[in-house]
């Protein structure tokens, strides 16, 4: 065998060894959660507000109290005015004070707490050192008031309210789905797209709050199981199956519909160029290197269009990778969606994606949301469109006491 021919061998033999799915060895994630009998152990919602902070200010415009991780109160008052918190090597130092402990919490008696610049928090934050001797900050908060917070972000304040309430319902449930998933971890979701946009109590809008109201507790569920009632902003045509996007078992609620309501959205139809260089760098970047990239083409598509499978020609060879994640590796809201109708070349050697919609594709299309809250539809017949088989349930109050 030739030096040459050696090369080329063991070459392909490493792009064959790449070429297997992603994490193909992993079990199918099961997307569906019991309740706790104790519906306090769902009341409260952990936010990771931000991460590895260096130092922080803490305001309060109201009485506050602050403790230790014994649960000693070790500050108070009628209102806190810029306390400056930074971490220290036997504690935390807040203002000139330096307390011996792993995190404070930082009670708010009826008002808000503002942390440096990132926003205004009702209840309680938890600032947090961590391993790098920097601040994580974690606002806890009732489920109810963050979801008042999610919507003006996630929805449109000016949608008809029916939309919005189904809107109210959707984030609900998606944010319980993650916190009963997560209770054994630090913070149940993080704030931003990857969990839901939160920025603090500052945005609730009135009509939000009235949707949030009018649907007070409901959420979706299956089998009386709760599951991430996932969503998006266009689907294009058609919502997909999540176990298409995801390696997750597939489930009944999120298999996806047929949708011809929401043309009228600004991403129904989108054109995006990325150079090849752009591509060159991003696949490299994520573990798949190629010398020049010469060709791309769909490889596995679903009913609705949606690309799974994008095989990239290169100079050595053809790679296969993951469409989801190579949208993700360019930019999200660049390349707007999987559902890719068309992929040509310039002669400057840019490549050009057509498609339709933006997001994820699985659960429910906020556009066409949108337009058949216009059409008269109320929350519940959007939510049975999109979800078909789940029911909508009014979570348990809490128990007295």
């Amino acid at each position: 065998m030739s030096l040459e021919f050696r090369k080329l061998f063991f070459v392909l033999l490493l792009f064959s060894f790449l070429s297997e799915p992603l994490q193909a060895s992993e079990p199918l994630r099961d997307l569906s959660v019991s309740l706790p009998a104790d519906r306090r152990a769902f009341q409260k919602i952990r936010i990771l507000v931000t991460r590895s902070k260096p130092e922080i200010k803490v305001s309060c415009v109201a009485a506050y109290e602050v403790y230790d991780d014994q649960g000693k109160l070790v500050f108070h008052g009628p209102k806190l005015l810029g306390a400056t918190v930074k971490p220290v090597a036997n504690g935390i130092q807040w203002w000139k004070d330096v307390i011996p402990s792993k995190f404070l919490l930082v009670k708010s008696i009826q008002g808000s707490i503002r942390v440096s610049q990132t926003g205004r928090y009702k209840d309680e934050i938890l600032i947090s050192k961590n391993s790098k001797n920097t601040l994580d900050i974690i606002n806890k908060l009732d489920l109810e008031d963050y979801v008042k917070s999610v919507i003006p972000f996630e929805g449109n304040p000016q949608w008809s309210l029916e939309a919005l309430k189904a809107q109210a319902v959707v984030s609900r449930t998606f944010a319980l789905a993650r916190l009963l998933e997560r209770r054994d971890a630090e913070y149940d979701v993080s704030p931003g797209v990857m969990s839901q946009v939160y920025v603090g109590s500052h945005i609730e809008s009135g009509r939000t709050s009235e949707a949030v109201d009018a649907t007070h507790g409901e959420v979706l569920m299956y089998n009386n199981k709760v599951f991430p009632a996932y969503y998006h902003s266009t689907c294009g045509g058609a919502t997909t199956a999540a176990d298409k996007v995801w390696r997750v078992k597939p489930h009944p609620a999120l298999a996806g519909v047929e949708c011809k309501f929401c043309e009228q959205s600004p991403h129904y139809r989108w054109e995006v160029e990325v150079s090849r260089s752009e591509i060159k760098e991003k696949l490299a970047k994520n573990g798949v290197p190629v010398k020049e990239v010469l060709g791309i083409r769909t490889g596995k598509v679903d009913k609705t269009g949606r690309a799974h499978e994008l095989i990239i020609k290169s100079t050595w060879a053809e790679r296969s990778v993951d469409a989801d994640a190579f949208r993700g590796w360019i930019d999200p809201m660049h390349l707007k969606s999987s559902l890719i109708t068309r992929i040509s070349e310039k002669a400057n050697g840019t490549f050009v994606f057509k498609g339709k919609g933006w997001g994820h594709g699985v659960g429910l299309c906020q556009f066409g949301m949108k337009y058949l809250g216009e059409l008269g539809y109320g929350y519940r017949d959007i939510l049975n469109f999109y979800y078909p088989p789940a029911q909508i349930v009014k979570l348990p109050e809490p128990a007295a006491g």
